[in-house]
């Protein structure tokens, strides 16, 4: 993977939270089984003003022939989500952040890039 800033989905706790910019869409993940990186995602995207249920593949890079990176969102990478009717694309990600609730109730988050 690099050092490149990202987030694996499969590393999050259930109920976490992406915010995901990617040109001119803004999509929020939450977390649901991140064992087979399925969310719940709605967006600014018309298609996906519904919170609807996904699978997050993988993140590629529109333009390379580099391998897809599983279950990850990265700067300046596409993320292939699919639903049950089909998949979405998204445009490279500009910016994301993740956050949740501790334990006792406090929310916690940060920028990953």
């Amino acid at each position: 993977m690099g050092t490149e800033p990202g987030i694996d989905i499969r590393k999050l706790k259930p109920d976490t939270t992406i915010l995901l910019e990617a040109d001119p869409y803004l999509y929020e993940i939450k977390v649901m089984h991140p064992e087979y990186s399925v969310v719940e995602i709605s967006s600014s995207d018309p298609v996906l003003r519904v919170a609807t249920v996904g699978q997050v593949l993988h993140s590629l890079h529109w333009s390379s022939p580099a391998a897809p990176i599983p279950a990850w969102i990265g700067k300046g990478l596409v993320v292939e989500i699919r639903f049950r009717n089909g998949l979405y694309r998204t445009q490279p990600a500009t910016a994301a952040s993740v956050s949740g609730k501790h334990k006792d109730g406090s929310r916690w988050s940060y920028e990953v890039f």
